[in-house]
């Protein structure tokens, strides 16, 4: 009995920040049916890699926590996180992530460049909230995956500044700032809208349809990526170009 209503997959979802919002809000109207978020937070205060270290003090905490859950794949979400470390530091942590759950584990920057590369995509501008230094080291990520990210329209700004936006501004912010990144660099073959704490989705739709480019956001690029991995995935639509493919 009740069969078709029991969750398939899950995803242990290691948020950033303390209170978690828009990013199950956005996940269940995009992801597939089926595919339920196991959610924890490690309370990122502050960019930066001394408070990220603090956050991840207690993963093992946070993983045996999970682990009761019957998790299928594990995420490191959140892109700011590994900006502020290096990847090193990073791909660390998912392989004591793996050594601890025996399970597979992935970060959300990692999703977004597996999305672009998916793509096809050479040339990519970024979109987002960070500061100069954070978006250098995000240009490294990408250049791993063979994709040069040809420049920059942000508004620098902390946790404590973003998360007191209303909804209504964040998808505002998203859009203003997604549109100037494609307007202040034609030679880009898509954008990239990072950040997960704020509004997208609709964002993405608008963008496609004016610049004819495609729109890749934390969101649109984990459920496909994850979902992949988990072997679940159908296409979504509606959502942008990335969720309309295989």
């Amino acid at each position: 009995m009740f069969e078709d209503y029991v969750p398939k997959k899950k995803i242990g979802y290691l948020s950033p920040l303390a209170v978690i919002d828009s990013g199950p809000f956005e996940f269940y109207r995009a992801a597939p049916k089926g595919v339920m978020l196991v959610m924890i937070p490690v309370g990122v205060q502050e960019f930066s890699a001394e408070d990220v270290q603090r956050a991840f003090s207690t993963i093992d905490r946070d993983l045996d926590l999970l682990m009761e859950r019957g998790i299928d794949i594990y995420l490191q979400s959140g892109v700011p996180l590994p900006l502020l470390v290096g990847p090193e530091y990073i791909d660390k942590l998912l392989q004591h992530i793996r050594d601890r759950t025996k399970t597979r584990a992935t970060s959300t920057v990692y999703s977004v460049v597996a999305a672009a590369k998916h793509l096809g995509l050479k040339k990519i501008a970024a979109a987002n909230k960070w500061n100069p230094k954070m978006n250098e080291t995000l240009k490294q990520f990408f250049a791993q995956g063979g994709v040069s990210m040809i420049g920059t329209h942000s508004r620098s700004m902390v946790p404590s500044e973003f998360v007191k936006m209303s909804d209504q501004a964040s998808i505002d912010l998203a859009y203003d700032l997604g549109r100037g990144a494609l307007e202040n660099f034609p030679a880009a073959d898509a954008v990239y809208i990072g950040g997960g704490s704020w509004l997208t989705l609709p964002v993405i739709r608008r963008l496609e349809e004016e610049f004819g480019k495609p729109v890749i956001t934390n969101q649109t690029a984990v459920i496909w990526d994850l979902c992949h991995q988990l072997e679940c995935w159908s296409p979504r639509t509606g959502f942008g170009r990335l969720l309309e493919g295989n």
